[in-house]
């Protein structure tokens, strides 16, 4: 599987230099044989374990990326996007390696414990798939900004990107569905955790590393709505956000919270 994503990389890689759309649509079918080994290693997880991928931080990261590539095909065939398909999966590719190089031996799982749980989970997975692809237009916008500076737009690869101002605002729209739901996913697992014990949880390194990204988020879009930062720098505020989304998911809650697994 991930000598399939990384030579599905290489053909958008090389579509990307040449404007090859022969190598695009053979990476797009790589792609898709991804796909369907990351389904076929998903099933296996759940019938082996007989533990579904919301509860197990062997399984998160695997199920992250699933999730990465199967937004990259919706967005591919309902409004394609040059050079989005690239980019999401290189960082499903970068999950798929850190599953398949850290998390290579069998991890702790967290027993289901009601549907409060797994609405906990799920609406926090929805707001990481927000924030990724809204990271992704952010770095399209950066790299066609880029292009028109320095006099390289109309020849190069990047005559195919969208428009810089579309570009921004899809950022923008997707970081104002992903900061509810990952307010909403707090809540919840506050409640799970205070119904489940009886005790409220405030010092430990998950719940307060995510008020920090509900932080980081508002203020990018209180800078953005304001107009107090240019669209470049919102986009590297925003790609600044999506780092500690990253740090949170595969550090924080992993090695340094005290409950959290993932």
């Amino acid at each position: 599987m991930v000598i399939g994503y990384a030579m599905g990389l290489v053909l958008f890689f090389v579509d990307f230099l040449k404007d090859n759309r022969i190598a695009n649509r053979v990476g797009v079918s790589i792609l898709g044989i991804v796909w369907l080994l990351e389904t076929f290693f998903m099933g296996i997880r759940i019938v082996s374990d007989h533990v579904w991928p919301f509860f197990s931080s062997g399984q998160a990261t695997i199920f992250y990326a699933w999730l990465l590539i199967t937004v990259s095909v919706l967005v591919s065939y309902f409004s394609r996007i040059d050079y989005f398909t690239f980019f999401i999966n290189l960082l499903g590719f970068l999950f798929v390696a850190f599953d398949t190089f850290v998390h290579n031996t069998k991890m702790e799982t967290v027993p289901r414990q009601g549907d409060l749980l797994l609405l906990h989970i799920g609406i926090a997975f929805l707001s990481y798939i927000a924030f990724a692809v809204s990271s992704i237009f952010s770095v399209l916008y950066l790299l066609e900004d880029f292009a028109l500076r320095r006099k390289r737009f109309a020849s190069g690869p990047f005559r195919r990107l969208p428009p810089l101002e579309g570009l921004e605002v899809f950022a923008f729209r997707s970081v104002i569905v992903g900061l509810p739901l990952l307010l909403i996913a707090v809540v919840l697992g506050s409640v799970w955790y205070m119904v489940l014990t009886g005790r409220l949880l405030i010092w430990d390194a998950k719940p307060i590393a995510s008020l920090l990204l509900l932080l980081l988020y508002s203020v990018y879009v209180y800078l953005r709505v304001s107009g107090r930062v240019s669209d470049r720098k919102a986009a590297w505020l925003n790609l600044l956000c999506f780092f500690g989304v990253i740090v949170n998911f595969l550090v924080i809650g992993s090695y340094m919270s005290g409950f959290h697994r993932w």
